[in-house]
């Protein structure tokens, strides 16, 4: 059974995953409040299926980008528990597993991640046989760093799904700038830990982990718009 782990915003998920599927999940929205509710939440989910630490496989967490506090103590717990129980872990890019929700799309996937003071983080992903697979770079953006970078690296938003984290404002800047574009309702935008599972999982079956020591959150630079890769 593997754990996932994702606290890279404001909205903190975490899911319980074998080969059968998700068999636990919970999505709250945190704020600032990881430290005290992770770990309280963890023992939560496995308490609800008579499960014990010792039943834990492998861990997933979400890398980045996202908060500085949010990743940071998403990632301590995971590394904490997957040193601690002497099991794999796997770090997964936040905005991978925000596309794999939309995996089923043919569309061209843009993924988006508040990062906090009208900032977002922000890649295009394209899906094949229920895949996802990023085609550009990982950028951080103010909202017209946003538009400017979807139009240069769009060959046809009227082909193009947006989701992740898009507010109302948001979804109305997107609507007048890519009226063709598809843009995800509130409810497929919550960012689910059995997502981030699904990746982590196919990570652990193929025998693939990163080391515990060395794993660190992929932090965004601070400049309007850069670009970043993996």
């Amino acid at each position: 059974m593997l754990l996932a782990i994702d606290t890279a915003t404001r909205n903190a998920s975490i899911a319980l995953y074998n080969a059968e599927g998700i068999l636990a999940e919970l999505t709250w929205r945190s704020r600032e409040n990881h430290t005290v509710e992770l770990m309280a939440q963890i023992v939560h989910l496995l308490d609800l299926l008579h499960a014990q630490k010792s039943d834990l496989q492998a861990i997933g967490v979400a890398r980045g980008p996202g908060s500085f506090t949010g990743l940071r103590v998403g990632m301590s717990v995971a590394k904490g528990l997957a040193y601690g129980c002497s099991i794999p872990i796997m770090g997964v890019p936040t905005l991978d597993a925000v596309a794999s929700a939309q995996a089923h799309q043919s569309k061209s996937i843009w993924a988006v991640l508040a990062a906090g003071r009208g900032r977002f983080s922000i890649a295009k992903y394209t899906s094949r046989d229920s895949t996802v697979n990023r085609s550009s770079e990982y950028a951080l953006v103010d909202v017209n760093g946003l538009i400017d970078f979807v139009s240069r690296n769009g060959e046809n938003t009227a082909d193009a799904i947006f989701c992740g984290d898009i507010d109302s404002k948001l979804t109305t800047q997107l609507a007048q700038s890519f009226p063709q574009a598809v843009i995800a309702s509130p409810a497929q935008n919550v960012r689910r830990a059995g997502y981030l599972a699904e990746l982590a999982w196919a990570r652990f079956q193929r025998g693939e982990s990163d080391d515990v020591t060395s794993l660190a959150p992929m932090y965004m630079p601070h400049e309007s718009v850069e670009g970043a890769r993996a």
